[in-house]
């Protein structure tokens, strides 16, 4: 059976105290978020901004998006996932498929994500997990509103209202944290006509760390998604570098100033 891969902000997975379904194991149970999200496996993104341990150890991360970060956690014997994580060079963008575990029990209870896979991507990956993960929840709360308003309801939310003591407010709470997360991605677009043009921040890069031997343009690619450039535009501003003889390839797929 395929799995379902679920889409919830850092800050709604964090506060949920439900598991939802029976396991053998409760660690292993369905997490039931107080937006109606039934987690057992997870696709996140964020900013990976904290690392603890190293391979062959159990290894902690925080990976941040805009309403909080979500915990993570690579067993010992996964030494794939750790030793990607050990390489990623942070802060960076990254996207982390795993499972959901929650421990302990209702107030003391913490959700963490088990990693199984994990990547390094650009702002625009980010951004575009921010708005579908916004336009789910959104639909999420719809469903719950129709539901304290008798229009139709289930297990799943009728379980929820009752743990977590549903009511209009905390549904408006919900819904003002993801026009939150939504205005972060916005902000994050330039707006300001004085911003660096795209071709002057692949250049100050080449500049700063392209040394006798240039530079790689995966290591381009890879420093200007920390400021905001997707691959399209890095390739855009380098190809406009190369033509205004700016820059040149002393060898396939590597650039130095001129």
């Amino acid at each position: 059976m395929s799995r379902i891969y679920q889409r919830v902000f850092a800050r709604e997975y964090n506060e949920s105290r439900v598991r939802f379904g029976e396991s053998e194991s409760p660690s292993y149970s369905a997490i039931l978020t107080p937006g109606g999200a039934i987690c057992t496996d997870l696709f996140c993104a964020g900013a990976l901004l904290e690392r603890q341990g190293r391979k062959g150890e159990l290894m902690y991360a925080r990976l941040a998006d805009p309403t909080g970060a979500f915990g993570l956690h690579i067993d010992r014997t996964d030494q794939a996932a750790a030793g990607i994580l050990e390489s990623m060079e942070i802060p960076c963008f990254a996207t982390v498929i795993g499972e959901a575990r929650m421990t302990g029990a209702g107030g003391m209870s913490r959700c963490t994500v088990r990693v199984r896979e994990i990547r390094e991507v650009d702002r625009y990956v980010r951004d575009s997990w921010v708005l579908r993960t916004a336009g789910l929840t959104f639909g999420r709360i719809e469903d719950l509103y129709a539901a304290l308003n008798c229009e139709r309801s289930d297990a799943r939310i009728e379980s929820m209202i009752t743990h977590y003591h549903l009511d209009v407010p905390r549904l408006r709470d919900l819904a003002l944290m993801v026009k939150e997360a939504i205005k972060g991605v916005n902000a994050a677009q330039p707006v300001n006509s004085q911003e660096k043009r795209p071709e002057e921040t692949v250049l100050d890069i080449i500049r700063e760390h392209g040394g006798k031997n240039g530079i790689t343009l995966e290591e381009i690619t890879r420093r200007a998604a920390r400021q905001g450039l997707g691959p399209l535009e890095v390739g855009r501003a380098v190809e406009s570098l190369l033509q205004d003889d700016e820059c040149y390839q002393p060898a396939r797929g590597v650039l130095k100033l001129l």
